[in-house]
């Protein structure tokens, strides 16, 4: 068993700071204020996903150490996949600072992040970072940190449905950051689920032997062999991930940063007024229930019966029926504040 690689490292000149102009919290205040402590030659705001690669490949290109890219985990994972991109043309590409400037940020509380500038002024004092090196997860060619089928995809589908909603409305303030996740779950998700009959998920290991693990993340029985299924029945949910938390700080997957070689697989069978009597333990990464079945995998198929919402990184992905979960090729080194613990 391996965990999580991490090193110290110093801070450098070979930085550059590349903010997605698009996030609601990259304001031109805000910008105005990175560029009084980053010359603003290395400070660049991208308008879109192509713009945003353009702007990445030219960082590599110029030998660019660190990015420290700003945006929510929507962002960090398009950073991610493009850095990954370039590796097929670059040996060396940068290392990934995380500016929290998105709405859940479950990278940003995972890595400590704080205020932008305050990071960045940290940086340019020369403190001392650490570096993690962190598997992801890959389905359909592309990696990410965390993601899902089921009740966690339909809460986000049913958020981005309320704020197109409230346009216009007195009451759209209401329904931005954590404020807006829970009206959606408590008005829409949780009575539409209330009304359907559960659908059913087979779940196959096809890598490495899975470990099945316990409520304090410790192996339960005999390893699964490939080809073997981990489970089936009834599911609300099947969520995997190489980093503990969703948005918010909720560490849904409390023992993905425990090994190296293999990311956390949860699949829980739990009803909406059950996931919301759940809500607290799942947030603290303490939920002890029957319906929730854990796993430590390296590469699983998943087929549902029907289409399931599907978010990968906190960013809706439409539905899917069936999907391949494994794990990437490459892990990729994200920049973290030192004295932190983790």
């Amino acid at each position: 068993m391996t965990a999580l690689a991490s090193t110290y490292r110093l801070p450098d000149e070979r930085y550059a700071v590349v903010l997605n102009a698009n996030a609601g919290r990259v304001t031109e205040e805000l910008t105005a204020s990175i560029r009084m402590i980053v010359p603003p030659e290395r400070v660049f705001l991208t308008r879109s996903p192509e713009h945003a690669r353009d702007v990445l490949r030219s960082c590599v290109e110029s030998g660019v150490r660190t990015v420290f890219a700003g945006g929510g985990d929507g962002t960090i994972v398009g950073v991610i996949n493009t850095l990954d991109e370039l590796r097929r043309s670059h040996p060396q590409v940068p290392e990934v600072a995380i500016l929290r400037l998105g709405t859940g940020n479950a990278l940003a509380h995972w890595l400590g992040s704080g205020l932008p500038v305050a990071d960045l002024a940290r940086w340019r004092s020369g403190a001392v970072h650490r570096a993690v090196t962190v598997p992801m997860v890959e389905a359909e060619g592309t990696l990410f940190p965390f993601g899902g089928l089921g009740h966690d995809a339909a809460v986000l589908n049913d958020y981005n449905r309320l704020k197109k909603a409230s346009r216009g409305r007195w009451w759209r303030p209401l329904t931005f950051g954590l404020l807006g996740y829970l009206l959606a779950a408590f008005t829409r998700t949780i009575p539409n689920y209330l009304l359907r009959d559960p659908v059913r998920v087979r779940v196959i290991n096809l890598g490495a032997p899975a470990v099945r693990l316990g409520t304090r993340g410790e192996a339960l029985g005999p390893p699964v062999s490939a080809g073997e299924l981990l489970y089936e029945g009834p599911a609300s949910m099947v969520g995997c991930a190489t980093t503990p938390m969703f948005g918010y700080g909720m560490r849904m997957f409390p023992w993905a940063d425990v090994r190296g070689d293999r990311f956390q697989l949860r699949v829980l069978n739990m009803g909406a007024v059950q996931s919301a009597a759940n809500l607290w333990p799942a947030w603290q990464g303490r939920l002890d229930h029957p319906g929730r079945h854990d796993f430590h995998v390296d590469r699983v198929r998943v087929v549902f019966d029907g289409a399931m919402p599907y978010q990968v990184g906190g960013e809706a992905q439409g539905y899917r029926k069936e999907l391949v979960f494994g794990l990437g090729a490459h892990a990729v080194t994200l920049i973290a504040r030192a004295q932190d613990g983790r």
